[in-house]
Parts: structure tokens; sequence; C-alpha cells
């Protein structure tokens, strides 16, 4: 693929900079245009990168545990495919957000198990069990110690207390700009390379989401970013929706205020099948267990509704380029910051030198709030193994802001994202070390693999 032109960064403001500045962004532009329109002629056998179009960012619901919300994220990547039907690659992320407390459960389980004389003590194994409303086991148990019945039957209506508490602090004290600046950047990231966008978010993700998408509207249109909300824990939605009649975790919420409207009748706990997982959920708000439950009517709602906001996306104009790992610069109001990269050979790439032996950097701002974008190369011929050593400067005007650097890679989605505060103006030189990203390469497969090092 042609090379973007590197265009000189002028850092004055007067008509003669301006004149440059366009003329300059237009031969940027064609240089841009000529090389996707070669690399589309014909893919390179040394690509190391998939080109995907739509980006499908699946929001964790109440009590969800990191591996659960990536089963999840699995199960909807089964459902939906790797492809479009209008033939748009599909990449599945999750933008993870944490409950609190999910620690305190265990304990509190622990304690009631201790409770049973010993004979029940060390079996965490039983924790998921209690959270379905019960399993083999717990029917076992319970026909050789009446007494755990009682456990059982308490631990569920706790749990649902916590999960419903939790959404209503949430409610109370909803996401601000710290809860979400992984999503924030991330989104940036995925308007610059001209990615759909579709957030599908369950339960208190649901607000995550919705704040997700205030901030796209920011950036592009309503045409590029799509919600679906399932389960949502507020009745404020951005998108289509989908609540079972027993949802005991939503319908709950009523206590402290609305909720959105219930579209789905759903069995009786004893009637329901199992859902992927071979699990059931007494509560009636699991996602793998009731929305995307392919046994029940339910699912065929919520997939109806997902394949309808990926047929309608439109993708933003293309800015920047997908890369086989890209960090993305932010910062929070004016100012200039910049992004520097170290690649591996030593070449120092930022704006006065913004092409690289493995990487580019092909968005640079200088007037507020960002993005700059940094890609590696998805060409095995380019790519150096070796350590990227991602910096920043506050090159001027910037004293005090927040800024944000995101790693990504092309196979894992976010592998890190940290904020500095910066201090006072340093020019070229940067003096914030953000990360160190490890490209190796498997010399018996060829195969390169990216992370974050020491």
């Amino acid at each position: 693929m042609a090379h973007l032109q590197h265009c000189p960064r002028e850092r004055l403001v007067n008509n003669n900079n301006l004149v440059k500045r366009i003329s300059c962004s237009l031969l940027t532009f064609i240089f841009f245009i000529s090389g996707v329109a070669s690399s589309a002629q014909a893919a390179s056998e040394t690509s190391l990168c998939r080109d995907t179009g739509v980006a499908f960012a699946f929001f964790n619901g109440v009590q969800t545990t990191k591996p659960q919300a990536e089963v999840a994220k699995q199960e909807l990547k089964r459902i939906h495919g790797k492809t479009s039907a209008q033939g748009d690659a599909i990449k599945y992320e999750v933008l993870y957000n944490y409950s609190s407390g999910f620690e305190d459960f265990v304990e509190t389980f622990e304690q009631r198990l201790q409770e049973q004389e010993g004979l029940l003590e060390g079996r965490f194994e039983l924790f998921f069990e209690a959270l379905q409303g019960g399993g083999s086991w717990w029917s076992k148990i319970i026909d050789s110690i009446a007494s755990a019945a009682g456990i059982l039957t308490g631990f569920v209506d706790w749990y649902k207390a916590a999960a419903i508490n939790n959404l209503t602090t949430l409610l109370g004290n909803p996401p601000t700009t710290s809860n979400y600046v992984e999503h924030r950047t991330r989104i940036d990231n995925w308007i610059l390379e001209g990615k759909k966008i579709l957030f599908v978010a369950h339960s208190q993700g649901n607000l995550f989401a919705n704040a997700a998408y205030n901030y796209a509207l920011t950036k592009t249109t309503s045409d590029s970013v799509k919600v679906v909300h399932i389960a949502p824990a507020s009745p404020s939605l951005s998108g289509e929706h989908t609540l079972a009649n027993l949802d005991l975790v939503i319908n709950g919420l009523y206590l402290v205020g609305s909720v959105a409207s219930i579209t789905d009748y759903i069995p009786g706990y004893l009637f329901r099948p199992a859902g992927v997982n071979g699990q059931k959920d007494i509560l009636g708000h699991g996602l793998l267990e009731i929305y995307i439950n392919q046994n029940l009517a339910i699912s065929t709602r919520v997939k109806s509704q997902i394949n309808a906001a990926l047929g309608a996306l439109v993708a933003p104009p293309v800015q920047a380029i997908s890369g086989f790992f890209t960090a993305t610069l932010t910062w929070n109001g004016s100012g200039d910051v910049d992004l520097h990269t170290f690649e591996p050979s030593g070449m120092h790439v930022y704006y006065r030198s913004q092409r690289g032996i493995s990487g580019h950097l092909d968005v640079d701002n200088t007037v507020a709030n960002g993005p700059e974008h940094y890609y590696a190369s998805c060409d095995s011929s380019k790519l150096q193994a070796g350590t990227y050593q991602i910096s920043i400067a506050n090159y001027r005007r910037a004293d005090g802001r927040t800024a944000t650097v995101q790693v990504a890679s092309w196979s894992d989605g976010v592998l890190g994202t940290k904020s500095v505060t910066l201090g006072g103006a340093t020019g070229d030189n940067p003096t914030y070390s953000m990360f160190n990203v490890v490209v190796t390469k498997n010399e018996q497969t060829g195969k390169y693999s990216v992370s974050l090092g020491q």
C-alpha cells in the first residue's frame, strides 16, 4: 500500500500556513486514496490482518465476570457469524464494566456453607449452581441435608436483592467520563478507521452503552452507530429493546422508578430449557439462559433486532488505517499533545517523522482533544519483532490536561488503557512513557503475536 505523504506540521496560525495546511491535506488525501485503491486490487499474501467493517461491541450485565462476558461474546459471534448480510466482516469485542461487590457474594456463600457443621465447607463449585437456582448437586445435597434447601432459597433471594441494589446505585450515579474513558478511546479508534459500530448491551451494560452512544454522536452520525438493548436497567433507550415479563431483576427496579416496557413472555422456571451453557436462570435475567437462548422464543426478537441494526449501519469516512496493533492518543481539552513511538529499529515516529519502518503516525492533532493514531503494519515483510515504546509529550498549551493512550491489537482488541495528568510543556521531548508493546514472531510457524511488556 502507498504510504501517506508526510506533511510538515505548521504550528503558527496565519493565512500562509492555512494555505499550506489545505494543500498538504489534499496531497495526503490523494496518497491515502491511492493506497486504499492499490491494496483493494489484490490481497497480499504477507497480510497479518483481516479487514473488518463492523465493530460489534458487547456491554456486559450486572455481576458478570470477565470470563463470563467473553463467553457471552463468543455466543453472540456464533449466532450472528463473522460476516454481516451486507458482506462486512464483523469484529466482536467486550467493552467491560464492573459490578461492585462480587467478591462479597462468594464470601457470603462460603459463610453459609460453613454453617452446616462443615459438611459443605469448601464446596465452591456449588456457587454458580446456586446462582441458577439449584442443580444436580443441590438436589442430592437437599435430599441428605434438609436445611440446605433454606441456604439455597435464602442465597438466591439475597443475590437478587444485591443485583437490584447494584443497578439502583448505578441509576442514581450514572457512569461518568472516568468510568468509560476506555470505551471512549476505543470508539475514537473505530471511527477513525471507518468502522460501522454496533453496541449490544445487557442489563447494567445499557447505562454504559447509552453514554458511549452519546459520545459517538459527537464524532459521527447516527447512521454509523446503533444500539440494541437487552433487559435494559434504564427506561432511557438509544435503540430497540427486549425485556422478559419474568425478569425478576429488572422488574424489581419498579420499586425505585420506571423500567422499559415488557416485550416478551417466557415460561416459568421449571419449564424453561437450559441455555447453551447448560444452565437455567431462576431470576429470568441471564443473557445466555434467557435472552439469547435459542430454545426460547424471546431470542428470535433479540436476533432480529441485532440483524436489523447491522443492516442499517453506514460506514463513516476512513481517516486512519487498521494495523496489527494501534496506539490511540486523546486528551480532555485544548492544547497540543503528541504521540511518540520508538520502533524496535530505533526509528522515532512522531509528527516530524510520521513514517516509520514498521508503522505510521497517520493522524496528528494540533488543536484539542485528539485523537492521534499510530498503526503497525499488517505486512509481515515490514512488521518488526521487538519492543515498541509508546510515549507522549505535552508539546504546548496542555498543562493539567488528562491524556489517555490506548493500545489495541487486531486479534485481541484492547490490550491496555492508561491516563496521565500532564505537567508543563516539553516540546518534542516525550516525558511520559505509556506502554511497551512487544511483537514476537514464532520462527517455526511464522506467526506474529503482540502483548504488553514491562
